[in-house]
């Protein structure tokens, strides 16, 4: 789960460097610049102006820059676009095996086979000027009367970099509480991440287009329940609930969270409003359902169902979630239910499986459960023919083909699922499993070349 949102937190908050702010200055005459900034916004003549600001936060970001501008990762060390021109030959040059550092007097740059990897500032010209530099942003925009920021392409190409640089912050801080799990620096990523959030509410240029708002603030309550931090990750989720960002997933995550915390009660009220605006989520629906069974409480899931049939006839996700209560009472392992009992649901969850697919014919989840359920049936079959002793072999052979009956019925409704979700691997190995059973060899050898043509899960392509 971890590595997961790193990666998506990494792909939506990358940023350029190399923001348009004053023209090339050395390190001293920046920090003379600095010094002049900080004496300007104690004059109240001066301090009143936007100009001021502006400059301020220019010069801050450009103290923040010096070291790192026009660094990418994946920068050759060599040739016309590489650091030994672009940078300069380093004072120092360390080497282990394909990986090598390059020791400068304020950063040290990391490679691997000859491309940049990452780099670690030494030497900042300012320590956290981040925070300096929006505070001046902010201020001349609070100062713009005229409103001349608003289409100004340069100021908001710089915040954009500005909010790059706190999103940055907060994924190193998130990246460091993964690996001492420090509750403390999972709050100081959300921080940084509220920080780009607020800078993300500025116009923007047309080519920023890379920055998401409502993945951000997800994340932001993922990483925050991540680290136990539930009041930050309850304004958060609270947030994308309130905007309609990520769709159901705010609501998922924050009943999880309730749920974390033994407050049951708020964990059912924010599933039912998720699943009564979402009535189609997977996710909400398994949620909801779960909820009843764990609390022992089936007949309510099933009273509160029913009338949302009564409300929406036509809608096919309410069979369907029938059909999901029905599956997870027969498969319940303890003495709740009876066999005959279970028989009884079992025959009401194939009802409402192909209720749902008759008002919606391509509906995957409904598909693929009742091409399940006939699968299961004819595993469990099998196996308990493994124990019919070698003297009575026409009973197993009896059993054998009722087994093979049972795929047989789940075989036209897996081959429908994996004709609208080819990609789905638990319908291609269920499907390569039942072509077994049948005897059905050039059709299991196709599923099985294509699993292995699929991408490695859990891979960006695996979608």
């Amino acid at each position: 789960m971890k590595k997961i949102v790193l990666l998506l937190i990494g792909v939506v908050l990358s940023f350029a460097i190399n923001a348009q702010t004053t023209a090339p200055q050395t390190a001293e005459s920046l920090l003379k610049a600095k010094a002049k900034s900080d004496a300007d916004i104690q004059n109240p003549k001066k301090a009143a102006k936007m100009a001021t600001w502006l400059k301020r936060g220019n010069i801050y970001l450009d103290l923040l820059q010096f070291n790192i501008k026009g660094l990418w990762i994946g920068m050759p060390t060599e040739g016309l676009s590489g650091a030994e021109i672009l940078v300069g030959k380093p004072q120092k040059i360390m080497t282990q095996g394909n990986k090598e550092d390059w020791i400068y007097e304020r950063i040290t740059l990391h490679f691997e086979d000859k491309k940049l990897k990452s780099w670690d500032e030494t030497k900042p010209l300012v320590e956290n000027g981040e925070d300096v530099a929006m505070e001046a942003y902010m201020k001349a925009w609070e100062l713009d009367e005229k409103g001349k920021l608003k289409s100004d392409k340069t100021f908001l190409a710089n915040i954009a970099t500005l909010r790059g640089m706190f999103a940055g912050k907060g994924v190193e801080y998130y990246n460091e509480a993964g690996k001492t799990n420090d509750t403390e620096l999972y709050r100081k990523s959300v921080l940084e991440l509220d920080k780009a959030l607020k800078l993300g509410e500025f116009p923007k240029n047309e080519a920023d287009s890379i920055f998401d708002l409502g993945l951000v603030a997800y994340y932001a309550g993922v990483i925050a329940q991540s680290g136990k931090q539930y009041d930050l990750a309850e304004k958060h989720y609270k947030m994308c609930i309130e905007k309609g960002w990520q769709g159901d997933k705010p609501y998922n995550s924050l009943a999880s969270l309730y749920a974390e915390q033994d407050k049951h009660d708020l964990e059912l009220k924010i599933l039912q409003e998720g699943f009564d605006k979402y009535p189609d989520s997977k996710s909400l629906l398994l949620s909801f359902i779960n909820y009843y069974l764990r609390s022992g409480e089936s007949e309510k899931a099933l009273e509160k169902l029913q009338k949302g049939i009564k409300d929406n006839p036509e809608n096919q996700s309410y069979y369907y979630a029938i059909g999901t209560l029905y599956d997870a009472m027969v498969l319940d392992t303890t003495d709740k239910y009876t066999k005959e009992q279970k028989a009884e649901y079992e025959k009401l969850a194939i009802e409402n499986y192909k209720k749902a697919i008759e008002l919606k014919d391509d509906y995957f989840d409904a598909i693929y459960n009742l091409g399940v359920l006939y699968y299961n049936k004819g595993v469990y079959v099998l196996k308990a023919a493994q124990d019919i002793p070698p003297s009575q072999n026409a009973k197993y052979e009896a059993e054998k083909q009722k087994a093979i009956d049972f795929f047989k019925l789940a075989l036209p409704y897996m081959e429908k699922a994996h004709e609208i979700n080819y990609r789905d691997r638990n319908t291609i190995l269920s499907l390569s499993t039942i072509y077994l059973k049948l005897q059905m060899y050039d059709k299991q050898k196709e599923m099985k070349e294509l699993l292995d043509s699929l991408p490695e899960e859990g891979s960006p392509l695996d979608k």
